[in-house]
C-alpha cells in the first residue's frame, strides 16, 4: 500500500477523534496542553541533568584518581661522594737559602734532578771563607803555644819560689799570666770553630731525600741570607690541596679514600687519603684548606699540577633505599610508606597501601628499608596530592636511576 495514503489517513482519524472528544470535553484540549508543557519542562530537565551534571560527575571521579610516579624496591649499592678541584703539592717544600753572605758559584744538580739528604746542591765561592778559616787556625795555634809558654814559666817560678830565689808576687804573676793565656786559647777556639761553621754553611746541603724543584738565583750572583736561592720538595709524600666551601666541610673525615685524575695521565688513577682539615675558615673564599696524601711511589705527580678528586662520603652495600620524603611518620616509632598494588584488569592503575616499614640508616635524601617492603613492589616516590590507604590511583613507573650522588 502507499505508505502516504496510510500517513495522511492516519492522521485524519487522530484529527476527526481529537474533535469529537472536544466536543465531549470542553476542558480536555487545555489539560492535554498543559500536559504537553510538562512533558516537555521534564526532558529539557533530564537533558541537562546527564549532559551536565552527569558529565561533571565523571570527570570529577576521573579527578580523583590522582596520578603517582612509583619504583620497584631493588637491592642495590649506594655510594655518596664529593667532587673537589686542587693542586698537586709536594709534602713537604722548603724555600732554600744560605745562612751566610757570599757569591753563588755552582750548582751541582739541574732542575728536576732528584737528591739524596746530605748532598750538596750548590755553594758558595769559598775563598773569604778559606782565609778566615786559615787565619783562626794560625792565631788558635799560636795562642796554645802562647798558653804553654806561660805554664812552663809557672813551673819554673814554683821552683825558684821553694828555693826562696823568688818572691810570691813574681810567682802570682805568673799564675795569672796562664789564666790569661787560656782565656786567649778560647777565644781562639771559638772564633776557629765559627770560621769551620762558616766554612761548611758555604755549601747548601739537601736536607732530606728529595727534588731540586726551582733555582731561583743563577750562578755568579751576590747573595744574603734574605735570598730563597732553589726549591726543594722532600721526598715524604706528595698532597694533593684543595678548598673546601664552609657549608661542606662537615661532610668530610680523616681517612676518607679520594680517587685524583690529572690532565698529565688522561685515564690513569691516583688513590690517596683525606689527611688534614683546617679548623680555619678564609674570610674572603669562606672555604677551609683541605691536605690529601697521595700515593706517588713512581713520582709521576708533580708540584703544581692541576687535579681533579672525588671522595667517597659513605659507601653502602645491597642495601633497599626510598626517598625519605615518601616516608610518613606516625610517631618516633611508627612509619609507613606508600605501596601501589596494581590493577591487573585497567593497566596503569592501582591501590595505595600504606606499609608499617622498619627504617635504616638515613642517608642524603635516601633513607635504608630494614623491612616491611618486599622486593619488586612498587614503590611511591612522587605524588600530585596526600595519599591514603586504599585510595585508587594512576601511576607511571621511574627510569632506573644509579644510586650515586655527587
Amino acid at each position: 500500500m502507499n505508505l502516504k495514503y496510510l500517513y495522511y489517513s492516519f492522521m485524519e482519524n487522530i484529527s476527526y477523534k481529537y474533535s469529537r472528544l472536544s466536543q465531549k470535553h470542553p476542558k480536555l484540549k487545555r489539560n492535554l496542553i498543559f500536559a504537553l508543557m510538562i512533558l516537555c519542562v521534564v526532558a529539557l530537565g533530564l537533558g541537562v541533568y546527564f549532559f551536565r551534571f552527569a558529565k561533571e560527575k565523571v570527570i570529577e571521579e576521573k579527578q580523583d584518581a590522582i596520578t603517582v610516579k612509583v619504583k620497584k624496591a631493588a637491592i642495590e649499592d649506594y655510594r655518596d661522594t664529593y667532587t673537589v678541584m686542587g693542586t698537586i703539592k709536594g709534602a713537604v717544600e722548603n724555600e732554600m737559602r744560605f745562612e751566610i753572605d757570599g757569591q753563588l758559584a755552582v750548582y751541582n744538580y739541574r732542575e728536576g734532578q732528584t737528591i739524596k739528604k746530605g748532598k750538596v746542591i750548590c755553594y758558595l765561592d769559598p775563598k773569604d771563607a778559606l782565609t778566615k778559616n786559615e787565619y783562626a787556625k794560625s792565631k788558635y795555634k799560636s795562642e796554645v803555644n802562647a798558653y804553654n809558654s806561660s805554664m812552663q814559666r809557672y813551673k819554673v817560678y814554683e821552683e825558684l819560689f821553694r828555693m826562696k830565689a823568688l818572691s810570691e808576687s813574681k810567682l802570682f804573676e805568673a799564675k795569672y799570666e796562664i789564666e790569661a793565656s787560656k782565656a786567649k786559647v778560647n777565644a781562639a777556639l771559638s772564633e776557629l770553630e765559627l770560621s769551620q761553621s762558616n766554612l761548611l754553611k758555604t755549601n747548601l746541603i739537601a736536607p732530606s731525600d728529595g727534588i731540586l724543584a726551582q733555582i731561583i738565583i743563577k750562578p755568579g750572583d751576590y747573595i744574603t741570607p734574605q735570598d730563597v736561592v732553589a726549591k726543594f720538595i722532600s721526598d715524604k709524600g706528595t698532597n694533593f690541596e684543595v678548598d673546601i666551601p664552609e657549608k661542606d666541610v662537615h661532610k668530610l673525615e680523616i681517612g676518607q679514600t679520594v680517587t685524583i685524575n690529572c690532565d698529565s695521565y688522561h685515564g690513569k688513577e691516583f688513590i690517596g687519603t683525606v689527611a688534614e682539615i683546617s679548623p680555619l675558615v678564609a674570610e674572603r673564599t669562606r672555604t677551609s684548606k683541605i691536605k690529601i696524601n697521595v700515593e706517588n711511589e713512581k713520582g709521576l705527580l708533580r708540584s703544581g699540577m692541576f687535579g681533579r678528586g672525588v671522595i667517597l662520603i659513605k659507601e653502602l652495600k645491597n642495601v633497599l633505599l626510598v626517598p625519605s620524603d615518601s616516608i610518613v611518620s606516625l610517631n618516633e616509632n611508627a612509619f609507613l610508606v606508600p605501596v601501589v598494588s596494581p590493577d591487573f584488569r585497567t593497566p596503569g592503575e592501582g591501590v595505595i597501601m600504606m606499609r608499617p616499614c622498619k627504617l635504616g640508616e638515613k642517608l642524603m635524601d635516601k633513607t635504608v628499608i630494614e623491612n616491611g617492603i618486599n622486593i619488586g613492589e612498587l614503590v611511591v616516590i612522587e605524588t600530585q596530592g596526600q595519599l591514603s590507604d586504599g585510595m585508587k590511583v594512576k601511576f607511571l613507573e621511574a627510569i632506573e636511576d644509579t644510586v650515586e650522588t655527587k
